[in-house]
């Protein structure tokens, strides 16, 4: 049997070879202060999980962004749920700064003070297709309303649905029917190009944000056919491409032994045949939905060369969180702190002339969803601040030095991941923090559900496991009385209340510190 850690390396393998060599250019300084500022893609997806992305379903993705860019094989998101990650793709911040703890856009501080707002501020048109944070339309006042800082607003309303949904084009309701020219990912796609042709040939540089649905599982409906009610397809002949896809099964899956894991995970029975088959087909009803996410990104690019602004675009994929699939006999969730749900794909395809350099065909270094907005106003020119002068202090560090494959990243880095989901009756995960640094992750849980009602109570839970030799969590070293627990515990104390960076930002107040 293959070992784990060299069972890692073959799925990443095929994700980050074969780059081409391109010429070396002057310094990534002075050639992005050079170059017109590039035009901006980033396209994310709903609950995919790192085996999902695999050159069976998405071979566009992988060789158009990955293949002609950088694919990083340790980005994490530091709050596995949709909207606290998507905040923190939009502000730069950790959750407890941004303050979206849970699934809903009105905790979100200082709304009007987010990355579209602020590459609109440095010259950007900006533009939103598909899915907003949760919660929005309930937070504002009309539903349809845009939100800060976009000036082309094409956003679903409502909940997960793959047909018989409304849109809001500018403010204006549009609804879209069973037909299958109606299924979301078919019609954002669609918008998403028609916006690259019409904005990306004058010199105004384009924002596009594109927030695919897929695979996400509907909510509330079941659209018939072999599906029902999980991620639909976007047209039949993607579900007969991956029908009976096997459903990955690594070595924690249905895990044999969980005597080492909290009550919560410990008290979960092996997943019986019946289980084991509803899963897989929800995996396999997922893949198939990214086929259509996989021909938008053809779309996208195709659309690029038609307007020759390819060389000028910065390309960016990535998740707002990973998912369950059965491991740690964890059927469907996304928010417990294990490797599945924190793991995300991230690929940038940035050109040549914005780098100074070719660009590395993987990076390794652990990187999370906070880095994002730093990194994409280093490319723009731009800085977290309105045009009131009000500015955000960002917790994440721009990838720009990873991109040239030089110094200024730190190797020992440590990121915050946190959860809160004590308010929530009957969730599967409460509350908790942790810190991932290379090769180990330190968890500190503060509540956990009670067996019977469900609802959050006080716990002291630890876990600890050591990434290196053990990438798939089946053995929790916390109750061993590691010697390096003092000193995680002590990290991830710093980071909780964390804010900025050394170097780049003010001091933090008294009684919080710098991230890392």
């Amino acid at each position: 049997m293959m070992p784990a850690r060299l069972a890692i390396a073959s799925t990443l393998a095929p994700l980050v070879a074969g780059v081409a060599a391109l010429s070396h250019s002057p310094s990534g300084a002075q050639a992005l202060a050079t170059q017109p500022r590039p035009h901006i893609i980033v396209i994310t997806t709903d609950d995919q999980p790192l085996s999902m992305l695999h050159a069976k379903y998405m071979p566009n993705t992988l060789r158009k962004i990955g293949g002609a860019g950088t694919t990083f094989t340790n980005a994490v998101v530091t709050t596995p749920l949709c909207c606290p990650s998507r905040a923190s793709l939009m502000t730069g911040e950790y959750a407890h700064n941004h303050e979206v703890l849970a699934n809903h856009y009105s905790l979100l501080r200082d709304k009007s003070n987010v990355l579209p707002v602020w590459l609109r501020q440095a010259g950007y048109r900006t533009a939103h297709v598909g899915k907003f944070l949760n919660g929005y339309e309930a937070t504002v006042g009309d539903g349809a309303e845009v939100a800060p800082g976009w000036d082309n607003w094409f956003t679903t309303l409502g909940s997960t649905r793959y047909f018989n949904y409304d849109v809001s084009a500018n403010g204006r309701r549009i609804h879209f029917g069973k037909g299958r020219r109606s299924h979301v990912t078919r019609v954002l796609n669609r918008k998403a190009a028609s916006l690259v042709r019409r904005y990306t040939s004058d010199s105004t540089p384009l924002y596009l944000q594109l927030d695919q649905r897929a695979p996400h599982t509907e909510t509330g409906v079941n659209s018939g056919g072999r599906c029902g009610a999980r991620a639909v397809p976007e047209i039949p002949n993607d579900d007969r491409r991956v029908r009976d896809e096997p459903l990955p099964t690594p070595p924690s899956f249905n895990e044999a032994d969980i005597s080492d894991k909290p009550p919560w995970v410990r008290d979960r029975p092996l997943l019986n045949g019946a289980r084991v088959k509803k899963i897989a087909k929800r995996y396999e009803c997922g893949v198939a939905a990214l086929l259509g996410v996989d021909r938008g990104v053809k779309q996208i690019v195709a659309a690029l060369k038609q307007s020759d602004e390819l060389d000028s675009t910065v390309l960016l994929f990535t998740s707002d969180n990973g998912f369950y699939f059965g491991e740690h006999r964890i059927a469907r969730d996304k928010t417990h702190p294990y490797e599945e749900g924190l793991r995300v794909p991230l690929m940038m395809r940035v050109p040549p002339r914005y780098l100074g350099t070719a660009p590395p065909p993987a990076v390794h270094q652990q990187v999370a969803n906070i880095d994002l907005a730093p990194t994409m106003l280093e490319l723009a020119g731009g800085q977290p601040c309105t045009a009131e002068g009000d500015c955000r202090v960002m917790d994440g560090r721009s990838l720009m030095p990873l991109l040239r494959g030089r110094a200024g990243w730190p190797s020992g880095r440590g990121v915050l991941i946190e959860y809160d989901g004590a308010s929530s009756k009957g969730t599967s995960s409460c509350k908790y923090s942790a810190v991932r640094v290379p090769g180990r992750i330190y968890v500190d849980h503060v509540s956990a559900p009670d067996p019977v009602t469900g609802v959050c109570q006080p716990t002291e839970e630890t876990e600890l496991y050591d990434l290196s030799t053990d990438p798939f969590e089946l053995q929790n070293l916390a109750p061993r009385d590691d010697p390096s627990t003092e000193a995680l515990q002590q990290r991830l104390d710093r980071l909780e209340t964390c804010a900025g960076l050394p170097g780049r930002d003010p001091q933090p107040p008294p009684d919080s510190s710098y991230c890392e």
